[in-house]
């Protein structure tokens, strides 16, 4: 897929041609399954549109070459399917560019904090619409006190750094505000990452492309957040609640969500996973499995082996099983979080990247996992 960056000062060193140098590729490699990834935390409660990441319901249309190409006329025949379609796509690009090149971890959607008084759960601090119009669609942050903005596109039609709808697309930064608790005005660096899906009846020469660019909002610039992590607490809180919700721990979510401590006489009981295969052999994760209409069933031998027992074993496409879950220790830490009311937010610890090793196995750097359940056996029941 092509690239293009303007106004970023610095390169990440991912997307540098040259490693010493402050220039920027003009291509990146797309890893589907962390786009799947991506587009599940970002899109769905507590089951996905199909457990198996394999059947990303977009990827489906790509074309088997090496550019992210669409078949036929692109994601739907009618306009408005065709917008709402790129569109989510688009967010999904957003968040695994933002995730793989600028260590971007936790994200919540707008709508979650904007114009939402934060007194009892975060001190005070207040994030106000100042215009009318289209917002950002994502407060995200890399920790605490690494907090942005972020804006996210997907269209068929042309991106340009110099055309109106890009510069509409800034505008949309100056229409929010974030004031800390004394109410003072604090700019946010922001992201606007805008995707051009390509079809296959596009001409040969165009090509799929991901245009970025870091407008910052209104305020006072510096490095305000040092000591202002209230908002760096909501962001990581709220982005947890999205992932106790799939875990089917709604107690949990609430109490991230609101920022109401979790009180000690609620248990969270939970599941604990084992990786069985590949470089996470022996790590542990809390989660639990989907599976469809017709999908595996755990089943226990008398030694106590599990297995995934098929609804027909006699068929090779009988439906398959995913796995979801948290690494456990940041598991852990997420619970202590919702006990102490987002407090111990700055002591969460990201997951350390692996190598690549299977394209169906996800993991990001929240701990949140993805994979088919058979690299996964439960093998311990908590109470947290």
């Amino acid at each position: 897929m092509a690239i293009a960056l303007n106004k970023y000062p610095v390169i990440p060193q991912s997307l540098r041609a040259v490693r010493h140098l402050n220039s920027a590729v003009t291509e990146i490699r797309v890893d589907l399954a962390s786009l799947y990834h991506h587009y599940y935390l970002d899109s769905f409660g507590r089951t996905p549109p199909s457990p198996d990441p394999a059947q990303f319901e977009h990827i489906q249309f790509l074309l088997p070459t090496k550019d992210f190409r669409f078949q036929g006329a692109g994601l739907g025949i009618a306009p408005a399917i065709k917008k709402h379609r790129s569109n989510e796509l688009g967010q999904a690009f957003c968040r695994w560019f933002l995730h793989e090149h600028f260590n971007i971890t936790y994200f919540a959607h707008m709508e979650h904090v904007l114009d939402r008084q934060l007194h009892r759960a975060f001190d005070g601090c207040r994030v106000e619409r100042i215009s009318k119009g289209d917002a950002p669609d994502y407060f995200c942050a890399e920790s605490v006190d690494r907090i942005f903005l972020a804006e996210a596109k997907g269209r068929h039609s042309p991106i340009s750094f110099k055309n109106k709808e890009f510069n509409s697309w800034r505008q949309q930064f100056e229409r929010v505000i974030f004031k800390d608790a004394s109410g003072k005005p604090l700019s946010i660096k922001g992201h606007i990452v805008a995707t051009r899906f390509i079809t296959e009846h596009d001409s040969s020469k165009l090509r799929s492309g991901l245009w970025a660019e870091d407008p910052d909002s209104p305020g006072e610039q510096g490095d305000h957040f040092d000591t202002k992590p209230e908002l760096g607490r909501a962001i990581i809180t709220s982005h947890y609640s999205g992932i106790a919700t799939k875990l089917n721990q709604p107690i949990l979510a609430t109490s991230l969500a609101s920022g109401v401590p979790l009180p000690n006489e609620i248990i969270i009981q939970c599941v604990a996973w084992k990786v069985i295969v590949g470089p996470l052999q022996g790590k542990r994760f809390i989660g639990g499995y989907f599976g469809g209409p017709h999908g595996s069933m755990l089943a226990r031998d008398a030694q106590g082996r599990y297995s995934f027992e098929r609804h027909d074993p006699l068929r090779l496409d009988s439906p398959s099983v995913t796995f979801f879950g948290v690494e456990e220790s940041i598991f852990r830490q997420v619970v202590l979080m919702a006990r102490n009311g987002g407090g111990s937010a700055a002591q969460l610890r990201p997951f350390k990247p692996i190598e690549f090793f299977y394209s169906g196995f996800s993991i990001l750097r929240d701990g949140s996992a993805l994979a088919p359940a058979e690299f996964f056996v439960p093998v311990d029941m908590l109470a947290l």
